[in-house]
């Protein structure tokens, strides 16, 4: 997966973002189980950028839920 921008994810509705999200972390346990078995990552910038868009989606959802309840 390439890098995961914030205006590629703002174009992206509610329920694609879900699917990113589950995506992203299916990788992020791929990364973490490789870590764990062999004693460290094969690429660390990898893991630290797919746990920081794991954190952009869930912002991006989150803030998207609070503007929707206060309509």
């Amino acid at each position: 997966m390439a890098v995961v921008r914030k205006t590629d994810l703002k174009g992206l509705g509610d329920d694609a973002l879900k699917e990113k999200l589950v995506e992203v972390e299916k990788e992020l346990r791929a990364e973490q189980a490789a870590r764990k078995s062999s004693g460290k990552p094969d690429n660390p910038g990898r893991f630290r950028e797919l746990k920081k868009a794991r954190a952009r989606i869930k912002t991006l959802l989150s803030s998207r839920k609070k503007k929707g309840s206060k309509e």
